[in-house]
């Protein structure tokens, strides 16, 4: 067979065709250029911790395992659901509800002072309703305030998410009402305690008595400012704290705060927890006993003695024997 020998020319065309069909096949198209360019939307969707949420939800498993979830109840603030612990009253009649604030990241249940007073005061009459406080997200240093400017501050002090958290302590206020309830009292731990201060300050009928237990400050306040919501109060006021290195300048700023009230319709009675703690005795059980004394000497007490039934005398004796 004879061998045809084409031109270079034509086996140069060839080739150079052929290397364009294959660069006209490996260049992407229009829709691939722009999906490479671009990262897909998941790429772009970053998971943001909620730890409120969790610390909820892991305290609802929490109180299922103990079988305590029938005190789960939900109510609606402002459009916004949040969760509560309601425990009725363990006796035959209820003095009052005591309406629970906890303290910045913790929960309804926390249990350094929160969890075992609101499961201890039904036993003496008093229905308890703990509400979640939501956490206060921006933190900042407090402002200091020297005392000649906050004497002279007219501007309302206003904590973090207040109007949330006064919405959500009026809701708990009326859930109770509807069984029953005419007496309040509150009671906040830490930051919770400034929520609970500021909120009778500005609802003055709405509560018979205020429990401080461990007072904090929220971030944005200064301790003498926090001290100062004590002088708007009237009703009797329990100021339990520990007495820490740097704490008695703001325990002393409170104490000066109730002595300047203008009003008084019960005593204001701050306690140093730190010599109950001496005594060895369990802090949480003197905890208890301190704030359901001070709530017996200083609320509304439910006369809850019944009368002894009338007995019958042939039960005890015999009856004479006639001759």
């Amino acid at each position: 067979m004879k061998k045809i020998t084409l031109p270079f020319t034509i086996i140069a065309l060839l080739s150079l065709s052929s290397f364009s069909l294959l660069a006209e096949e490996s260049q992407p198209t229009s829709s691939d250029t722009n999906s490479q360019s671009t990262p897909p939307e998941s790429n772009n969707e970053y998971v943001v911790p909620k730890p409120q949420l969790s610390r909820i939800d892991a305290l609802k498993s929490s109180l299922t395992l103990r079988h305590l979830d029938h005190q789960i109840q939900t109510l609606d603030a402002n459009g916004e659901t949040f969760l509560t612990l309601y425990s009725p009253s363990l006796t035959s009649s209820t003095q009052g509800c005591v309406i629970l604030l906890h303290s910045d990241n913790e929960h309804p249940d926390w249990p350094d002072a929160i969890a075992p007073l609101r499961a201890a005061l039904p036993k003496y009459s008093w229905c308890t309703l703990s509400i979640e406080v939501p956490d206060i997200i921006k933190r900042a240093s407090p402002v200091q305030v020297s005392l000649e400017d906050a004497a002279t501050e007219t501007s309302p002090i206003e904590l973090p998410n207040q109007t949330l958290v006064f919405a959500r302590i009026q809701a708990a206020i009326e859930k109770a009402k509807t069984e029953g309830v005419e007496q309040f009292a509150f009671l906040g731990y830490k930051t919770g305690a400034s929520y609970a201060l500021a909120f009778l300050a500005s609802n003055a009928s709405a509560g018979s008595a205020l429990a401080l237990i461990d007072i904090e400050p929220t971030p944005n306040l200064s301790e003498y400012e926090t001290a100062q919501l004590i002088r708007q109060i009237t009703q009797p006021v329990l100021d339990y704290y520990v007495n820490n290195v740097g704490s008695e300048q703001f325990a002393m700023w409170r104490k000066q705060a109730a002595n300047q009230r203008a009003e008084k319709k019960g005593d204001y009675i701050q306690l140093d927890s730190i010599p109950d703690r001496v005594t060895g005795k369990n802090g949480k059980q003197l905890l208890i006993q301190r704030v359901r004394g001070f709530l017996k000497q200083n609320t509304r007490q439910i006369n809850q003695r019944s009368a002894l039934p009338s007995a019958k005398k042939g039960l005890f004796y015999e009856s004479p024997i006639s001759n």
